[in-house]
């Protein structure tokens, strides 16, 4: 048995999340029929986190438990021959029997892609949310800010769990623009210690509101003084703008 860490891109449009369901195409779905294509039947799969249905990721992170001796190089080439079009290997490595790509986890990143125009955008239709602009891009950055630290983010979002913390960290939070096809885009990123279901979207929400001026400039700090009284005037923000970006591990995982 050896234990491999693959790094996953995939475009999540068609897919109905991460997670395995047996009537509903899934991204670990596609990577078992994978797996099992070059006879590894019985793997075992851990994953970073579920992405919602329609979210796209960079770099997720799965750990996969084979029977047969494989190098990482010669496992992502055939895995790649195999997955469909919008699933890729971009990395494989050699991992300790033990590694548990949720467990073993120490922060993930996520990113948010917003367009703010007047019209639709027909190429990034199904990898960004495009609202009505302009977007106050410097009051987003003050509202992010507030976000920084350890608080209950229940507000935002509900632990996988049922009766499970809402209390999360969070490293870093930026709002940032990048030019993209001659369009503007800003981008919400957000690393946290891991987060709860739909936190990044309501995040993200959240922060587009307060760049639209339709919810006050201090609305996440009071959001997170209040981690039980959500806002009915909250947005969540649609998968298809959501990217997950990067997991962080210790060295010797």
């Amino acid at each position: 048995m050896t234990t491999h860490r693959l790094t996953l891109e995939y475009d999540g449009t068609d897919f109905h999340g991460w997670q395995f369901q047996r009537d509903r195409r899934t991204v670990e779905g596609a990577l078992r029929e994978a797996l099992a294509a070059v006879g590894e039947t019985e793997a075992g799969i851990t994953a970073a986190g579920r992405t919602d249905a329609g979210a796209h990721a960079h770099g997720q992170i799965a750990g996969v438990t084979l029977h047969r001796d494989w190098t990482p190089r010669s496992l992502a080439a055939a895995l790649n021959a195999t997955l469909p079009a919008d699933v890729a290997v971009v990395d494989a490595t050699r991992s300790v029997p033990a590694f548990h790509a949720r467990h073993d986890a120490v922060s993930r990143t996520y990113r948010y892609a917003v367009l703010a125009l007047e019209r639709s955008a027909p190429i990034l239709r199904r990898h960004a949310w495009t609202v009505r602009g302009p977007l106050d891009v410097a009051m987003m950055r003050d509202a992010a800010a507030s976000l920084v630290g350890v608080y209950d983010f229940g507000a935002f979002g509900s632990a996988p769990r049922p009766g499970g913390t809402t209390v999360r960290t969070v490293h870093d939070a930026t709002v940032t623009t990048h030019r993209a096809g001659g369009l503007e885009m800003v981008v919400i990123t957000v690393t946290a210690n891991a987060f709860l279901r739909g936190m990044m979207r309501s995040l993200a929400g959240t922060l587009v509101a307060v760049g639209q001026g339709r919810m006050a400039p201090d609305a996440a700090r009071r959001m997170l003084q209040a981690p039980k009284a959500r806002p009915r005037s909250l947005t969540v923000a649609p998968a298809r703008g959501l990217h997950q970006w990067a997991v962080t591990y210790p060295e010797a995982a």
